[in-house]
C-alpha cells in the first residue's frame, strides 16, 4: 500500500497552525501523523509549556514508537476507519495523502462535534471539483471557511514535490443549543406518555459468553456503552438546561434556604464529560482484553506487571477489533522475550532470599577487574522462606499462591507444556492439612514439604533436567555461560558440572574471614550497591580459584579454546 508519506516542512507546518482562529485548544487530533513533523509544531505556551494536548492517528505502525517518544498518544491506525468520539477534539490539523485528501477532510468534518480544521491538500483537489465529494468540499469551504494556495511548499521537504498545495481552513459550529433544548412542547408531550410505553419491546441483553466471539462482542459492548454514556450526558445536560430555565424555588427566592449555584449545562461541560467517560470506558475495555487473553493467562506475576506497564501506551488506541488483534499479534511476536524474562524472575526468586539454594562457578565473561561469578540453582533441593500461616488459616497467603502459580507457569514452559497436570497451587489447596502434618506431597514438577511456623517451603525437583534447563537459559542470558556456538575448554564445563560437589569447600573458603552472615560475600552478591556486589564477586572468585586448584583444575585455562570441537552445550549437560 502506498501511504504517500510526505513529511510536513516546518515552515508550512507553522503556517498551518497559524490558521486556527480559536487559540483555546481543548484537544487536537492529527489523523495522519507520520513521524510527528506537523504535531511537534503545536503551540508550546499552553497550558504549562508542554504543548497543547494532541492525539495522533498513523497508518504506518512503524512510526508509533516515535510518536509516543515525542509525547503524543496514538489513538488509532487508519483514520478512515476511526470511530472515536469527535466531541473530544476542538481542533483537527492534518496533512492527508494527496490522492485521498477529499475523503480524509470530509471524514474530519463529519467526525468533529464543534471546532476548527486546517488541512494541507493538493490544490487540484479544490481547483478541479469533478466529483460529488470534491463539490461537497468546495461548498464547505465557501460556507464555513477559506483556502490559501501555496506554490513550492514541499520543495524543501524530506520527500520533495513541486505540487501546488491548498491550505484549507474550516470552522464547524454545532447545533448544540438546539439539540440540547429540543422542542419544549415535544418534551412536554413525552412527559405525558404512560410508563408502560417506556418498557415496550425491551429485551434482556444476552450474555457475552461465546469465547470464539469474545473480541467482536466486547467491541459491541464498548460501542453500546459509549452510546449509552453519550445519551446519559445529553439527558443530564438537557435536565440542567430545563432546571436553569425554570429558575430557583420560592424558598430560595425568599432567602429561606441558601442560594444554589447555577448548574453548568454548556457545550464545554458536555465535551468534558464525554471525554472523561469515553477514556474510562476505553480503559476498562482494554483492561478486559489484557486479562482475557491466552497469553496473559500464561504470564508470571512480574511479567503481568511489565505487560500492564507497557499497556499504558496501548490503551490510548481506539477500541476496535483491528486494534485488538494487532495488540495480540504484538504479544505473540514478543512471546520469546516474555518467556525469557519469566524464567529470570523465577530464577531470582529462588536465588535471592536463601543463599543455600545456589552454587557458584567461574563465569564465562570477564572485564579488566575480575571474572564474573556464575550462579546455579541446586538440583537437589531449594528453600523459600517467608510463607508462614497460622493453624486456623485454611489457605496459604495470597502472595504465596501467586508465587506457586508463577513456578507452575515457568516450569511448564521449560517442559514445553501449557500447564502442569498437578500444579503446586492444587497441592497447597487440596493438601494443606497433610503438609502441616509434615507429609511430603508431589506436584508434577516438585515434591514439597511445608513448615508453616518457620514459613519455609522445601522444593525437591522431580526432574532435575528442568532445573538444568533453567540454569542454562538464565546463565546464557546473563553471560555466565557462553552461547551455544562458542566453544570453551572441557575444564570450564567440568567446574560447571561439579559446582554442587565443590559447594561445601567454596563456602568454607569464602566465609573463613566472615564473622557475621550479613557480611558474607554470598549474601552481598544481591546488594543494590554495585561496589559491594563487585567486592563480593571478587572474594567468591578467589575462593573458587582455591578450590578448583585443589581439585586439579587450573582456573586460568577455563576459557582456552579446545584443539578439537567439543559437543554442543546441551549435550554436555
Amino acid at each position: 500500500m502506498d501511504k504517500q508519506y510526505y513529511p510536513t516542512p516546518a515552515d508550512l507546518g507553522r503556517r498551518a497552525w497559524a490558521k486556527f482562529q480559536n487559540r483555546t485548544f481543548v484537544r487536537v487530533l492529527e489523523p495522519q501523523a507520520g513521524k510527528g513533523d506537523l504535531a511537534v509544531l503545536r503551540p508550546t505556551d499552553y497550558p504549562y509549556g508542554d504543548g497543547v494536548p494532541l492525539d495522533c492517528i498513523e497508518i504506518d505502525i512503524a512510526h508509533h514508537a516515535t510518536l509516543r517518544e515525542k509525547g503524543f498518544d496514538v489513538v488509532g491506525i487508519d483514520f478512515l476507519d476511526y470511530q472515536g468520539p469527535g466531541s473530544l477534539y476542538s481542533h483537527v490539523i492534518m496533512n492527508p495523502p494527496f490522492n485521498r485528501g477529499t475523503e480524509h477532510l470530509l471524514k474530519a468534518w463529519n467526525l468533529l462535534f464543534e471546532g476548527e480544521i486546517v488541512a494541507i491538500l493538493n490544490a487540484e483537489t479544490v481547483r478541479n471539483p469533478f466529483s460529488k465529494e470534491r463539490k461537497q468540499l468546495v461548498r464547505l469551504i465557501e460556507q464555513h471557511g477559506s483556502v490559501e494556495f501555496i506554490e513550492n511548499a514541499f520543495s524543501v521537504a524530506e520527500h520533495k514535490t513541486d505540487v501546488e498545495i491548498a491550505l484549507v481552513y474550516l470552522r464547524k459550529k454545532s447545533q448544540f443549543n438546539v439539540d440540547l433544548a429540543g422542542n419544549l412542547m415535544e418534551g412536554l408531550k413525552r412527559d405525558t406518555t404512560s410508563h408502560d410505553d417506556l418498557v415496550e419491546g425491551f429485551e434482556e441483553n444476552s450474555p457475552l459468553a461465546l469465547p470464539g466471539e469474545y473480541v467482536r462482542n466486547t467491541v459491541k459492548a464498548f460501542n453500546a456503552a459509549v452510546q449509552a454514556s453519550k445519551e446519559a450526558i445529553m439527558a443530564e445536560a438537557r435536565n440542567r438546561y430545563y432546571v436553569n430555565l425554570l429558575g430557583d424555588t420560592m424558598e430560595r427566592r425568599q432567602g429561606k434556604v441558601p442560594q444554589e449555584k447555577k448548574t453548568d449545562a454548556g457545550m464545554e461541560w458536555v465535551r468534558r464529560q464525554l471525554e472523561e467517560n469515553y477514556r474510562e470506558l476505553k480503559n476498562r475495555a482494554w483492561a478486559g482484553i489484557l486479562r482475557s487473553t491466552e497469553v496473559a493467562a500464561k504470564l508470571s506475576s512480574a511479567a503481568q506487571r511489565r505487560l500492564e506497564a507497557d499497556f499504558e501506551s496501548i490503551k490510548t488506541l481506539e477500541f476496535t477489533a483491528a486494534n485488538i488483534y494487532g495488540f495480540l499479534l504484538g504479544l505473540s511476536s514478543n512471546q520469546g522475550q516474555i518467556q525469557l524474562e519469566m524464567a529470570c524472575d523465577c530464577f531470582d526468586l529462588i536465588t535471592r532470599y536463601h543463599t543455600e539454594n545456589t552454587v557458584h562457578y567461574k563465569g564465562w565473561k570477564s572485564n579488566d577487574k575480575h571474572r564474573t561469578c556464575g550462579m546455579r540453582i541446586k538440583t537437589s533441593r531449594f528453600i523459600l522462606p517467608g510463607h508462614s500461616t497460622e493453624s486456623y488459616h485454611s489457605r496459604v497467603p495470597w502472595e504465596t499462591e501467586r508465587l506457586l502459580a508463577d513456578f507452575d507457569k515457568v516450569f511448564a514452559l521449560l517442559d514445553s507444556k501449557k500447564k502442569p497436570e498437578v500444579s503446586l497451587i492444587n497441592v497447597f489447596f487440596n493438601h494443606l492439612p497433610d503438609l502441616r502434618d509434615g507429609e511430603r506431597i508431589s506436584s508434577s514438577y516438585f515434591d514439597v514439604r511445608y513448615y508453616p511456623k518457620a514459613g519455609t517451603i522445601h522444593f525437591f525437583a522431580r526432574d532435575k533436567q528442568l532445573i538444568n534447563r533453567l540454569n542454562l537459559l538464565v546463565g546464557r542470558h546473563r553471560q555466565w555461560l557462553p552461547p551455544q556456538d562458542i566453544r570453551v575448554s572441557e575444564a570450564f564445563w567440568l567446574q560447571y558440572d561439579k559446582a554442587e560437589k565443590f559447594d561445601k569447600a567454596v563456602r568454607k573458603a569464602v566465609e573463613q574471614d566472615t564473622s557475621r552472615w550479613w557480611n558474607s560475600p554470598l549474601s552481598q552478591l544481591h546488594s543494590k550497591d554495585g561496589a559491594v556486589r563487585e567486592e563480593a564477586e571478587s572474594k567468591l572468585n578467589e575462593a573458587l580459584d582455591t578450590v578448583l586448584l585443589k581439585h586439579g583444575i587450573d582456573p586460568t585455562t577455563l576459557l582456552d579454546a579446545p584443539e578439537e570441537k567439543l559437543p554442543l552445550l546441551s549435550a554436555c549437560c
